[in-house]
Formats: C-alpha cells, sequence, structure tokens
C-alpha cells in the first residue's frame, strides 16, 4: 500500500511540475498578450528656429520608454522649445507632457496610444528656438550631424522566476515523500 501511494504522490508531482512550467503557454486562443507600444527611433523633426536641423540630439529615459529628452548642443544661445503636438490634434496633460528642464533639454513623456502613434508615424516636430550671434547662421550649424541613443530594450518574456521556484519546490517535496516512503518500506 505504501508504494502504491509513493508512486501515485510521485505521479502527481511529476504532473504539477509539467503543468507549471507549461502555464505560460496555456491561454486561451482569443487572448492576445498585451504589448505595450514604444516609441521608435528615428521618429521625430528636429529643427532650429524653424529650419531643419541635426543640432539637436534625443534619447529614450531609462526608467520610461514613452519619455524623451531633446538636448540643444548648437552655436547660440537657446532661449526654449516649440513642438507641433497640440497641431497634431494632441491635449497636453492627457495625451502627453512636455516640460523644460533646468539644464536646458525639453522632455516629453508620451501618455496615451494615439500620441505614441503620431511620433512612430513621424509627425512630430520638435523646434528650439535660438539666439545666434551676427556672424552665426542655421546653415553654419546644421552641417553636424544627428548624435541619437539607438539603444532598445525588449519586454522580459517566458516563464516568472516564482513559477520555476515552485517547480523546484515541487520537485523537492515530492523527492523528500517518495524518499521517506521508501525508507519506511525498508523499515
Amino acid at each position: 500500500m505504501k508504494k502504491l501511494l509513493s508512486i501515485f504522490i510521485a505521479a502527481i508531482m511529476a504532473v504539477s511540475m509539467c503543468a507549471i512550467s507549461a502555464l505560460p503557454a496555456i491561454a486561451a486562443p482569443t487572448v492576445n498578450s498585451p504589448v505595450a507600444p514604444t516609441l521608435k527611433d528615428d521618429s521625430v523633426i528636429t529643427k532650429v528656429n524653424g529650419d531643419n536641423s541635426q543640432d539637436i540630439t534625443y534619447k529614450p529615459s531609462g526608467t520610461n520608454a514613452n519619455e524623451i529628452t531633446f538636448t540643444y548642443d548648437g552655436e547660440g544661445d537657446l532661449t526654449g522649445w516649440e513642438d507641433n503636438l497640440e497641431a497634431l490634434g494632441l491635449v497636453a496633460g492627457t495625451d502627453y507632457t512636455a516640460v523644460k528642464n533646468s539644464d536646458g533639454s525639453y522632455t516629453i513623456t508620451f501618455i496615451t496610444t494615439k500620441a505614441i502613434d503620431t511620433w512612430n508615424a513621424g509627425s512630430v516636430v520638435v523646434n528650439a528656438l535660438v539666439d545666434f550671434e551676427d556672424d552665426v547662421t542655421v546653415e553654419d550649424v546644421d552641417d553636424e550631424t544627428t548624435k541619437k541613443n539607438s539603444s532598445s530594450k525588449s519586454p522580459k518574456t517566458g516563464i516568472s522566476s516564482a513559477a520555476v521556484a515552485g517547480t523546484i519546490a515541487l520537485a523537492g517535496a515530492g523527492i523528500a515523500v517518495v524518499a521517506a516512503a521508501k525508507k519506511k518500506d525498508a523499515e
């Protein structure tokens, strides 16, 4: 009877281990995994005083994938920033937030999917307002190349560490039960 019980418990443990490791793959066929929309690189037009320019660098935030910070790297004194987000039908505070930082950089956080899709469509224009000295023109400033951060991170997928730990714990419990049953049978 004890051998039969230990075999039954071992079989239950084996089935449990297989079920836990396959659990993330068992989803209803109509359920899609949620994928948060993220910002694409090279989807913005940068300008200085209304003329296309490459003197503006931009990079995504390390903590928020939908936040971009723009920095002016050219000659002249930066006096402000403009964007065309409201002209594209986006609402400040609802679809996006835009903040001029204390270091002079400009950060836009895209909140809604509509705002992210607008960015990804290449419709967003960010314009740096710059006061140039008399001998510097925008054409002189346009000769530099755009510097950007092209790093990207993909979401973590696969089985969770909690499921792996649970599987290991179940396996250990199964081994302990089988070992205890064998020890009792031997006595």
